[in-house]
């Protein structure tokens, strides 16, 4: 799986002599910066199956919220935490108040941080990040002597993971070979700046029963619209979608939107130019005993509802992708009347019924059996193609590339860093 990385990544000689004369351990920063904590599953688990191998590599963590503190402590044991020194990295109180008052339609919190924490950063000679925000510190920030990794936070087939602000990364953490080739074919990544590793969000999740999440045994339909105003089914659809289970109670509902749907009131775009608002959920809606509504906690991205249900329904989220690691039936709303067949950025429609409207959800549920022998073969191919045949081990395998670019060759096999910490 492990496929190739960049030689002389970190020059000791030039980035490890201390003050005093001697040298210090090759230095590894993991940076937290996004305001939601939907990213940290992408990143944290590499930064734990190093803390778990024992390096001679000195961890760091960047952290710019307590829940995101919370949220690195659910995959990182205690006694891996100990091996790492973290940060809190807050912004301005102007980007605070500013991003507040624009209902948080810029990442002016994001930007910030950077500008106020750049030296510190500068003090890495790796830093590993989730989200393409952080090439700043490249482009305007400075940062020349330190090494930016990329490890994406997900693996879906919108035209925003495949952006040529990736070029600036010096090197890229890829799930499988359908990413590693449309970002060849995009010109974003090149030979010797990537490693394909697997998908390390997957290393979080323990193995056994799916979660009881209703006092019955009917059918459970995971909702998950996307955010992007040209994109989300949510905007014109959402509230006939939960209507829609309102009025049949023989199905579930699990309402889970993206995290970002809710944490702005106002949604822009540029390409098609959008600006939406993201409403909120009537409360009837939440007191009924077959939807259950979750606007962002935790379980809404650590796995626990695309595990929970039997049928995916969603637009332009990656999240289906975690969802056909046990191939299930799938709808897609059409809301935007997109052109999709032959659509790059929307693969992951063929995976299962396209539908033009809410009023197709009676029909298309009632057909989905006859339709599952079809998708099952499509859904074990993409998920193949997505993240490898071997979706466990990312974790370590992403470790293991760090470890080699920092100039440290492990002299031994990366172990889960679970079993690691105990």
């Amino acid at each position: 799986m492990l496929e190739r990385q960049t030689d002389d990544f970190v020059n000791p000689q030039a980035h490890h002599i201390t003050a005093d004369g001697g040298r210090h351990l090759p230095r590894v920063g993991f940076l937290f910066n996004h305001e939601q904590a939907h990213q940290i599953p992408h990143s944290a688990p590499i930064l734990a199956a190093l803390a778990a191998a024992d390096l001679p590599l000195e961890l760091h963590a960047f952290v710019a919220t307590p829940g995101h503190m919370a949220a690195i402590e659910r995959i990182i044991p205690p006694a891996l935490m100990e091996r790492i020194h973290v940060t809190k990295t807050e912004p301005a109180l102007w980007a605070n108040m500013t991003e507040r008052l624009t209902g948080s339609a810029l990442p002016l919190r994001r930007v910030s941080a950077l500008v106020r924490h750049r030296k510190l950063f500068g003090t890495m000679d790796i830093l590993v990040a989730p989200e393409t925000t952080s090439t700043l510190l490249k482009t305007h920030l400075g940062l020349k002597r330190t090494k930016l990794v990329y490890t994406q936070h997900g693996a879906g087939d919108r035209a925003v993971g495949f952006k040529q602000v990736i070029r600036h990364f010096d090197h890229v953490l890829i799930a499988g070979e359908k990413i590693r080739d449309r970002m060849k074919d995009a010109g974003i990544v090149r030979e010797g700046g990537y490693s394909v590793v697997g998908y390390p969000k997957f290393d979080t999740v323990p193995n056994g029963s799916r979660a009881r999440l209703f006092d019955n045994d009917n059918p459970t339909v995971l909702y998950n619209p996307h955010f992007h105003p040209a994109l989300s089914s949510w905007y014109r659809d959402g509230i006939k979608v939960l209507d829609f289970f309102a009025r049949n109670p023989g199905f579930n509902l699990i309402f889970a939107p993206h995290v970002m749907l809710f944490s702005r009131a106002l949604h822009a775009s540029g390409k098609p130019a959008r600006l939406r608002r993201s409403g909120h959920v009537p409360a009837h809606y939440r007191n009924l005993p077959n939807i259950l509504v979750d606007e962002g906690s935790v379980r809404s991205v650590d796995m626990t509802y695309t595990r929970a249900a039997d049928i995916y329904l969603g637009d332009a989220s990656s999240q289906v992708y975690e969802f056909i690691a046990t191939p299930r039936p799938c709808l897609f709303l059409n809301s935007e009347g997109a052109d999709w067949q032959h659509d790059p950025n929307y693969a992951h429609w063929h995976l299962g019924d396209v539908l033009d409207g809410p009023h197709e959800l009676a029909s298309r549920l009632a057909a989905l059996q006859a339709h599952e022998p079809l998708y099952r073969l499509r859904q074990a191919r993409a998920f193949e193609a997505t993240f490898g045949t071997s979706p466990f081990g990312g974790a370590e395998r992403a470790a293991s590339v760090l470890a080699r670019l920092a100039g440290v060759d492990p002299a031994h096999s990366f172990t889960p860093f679970l079993s690691a910490a105990e």
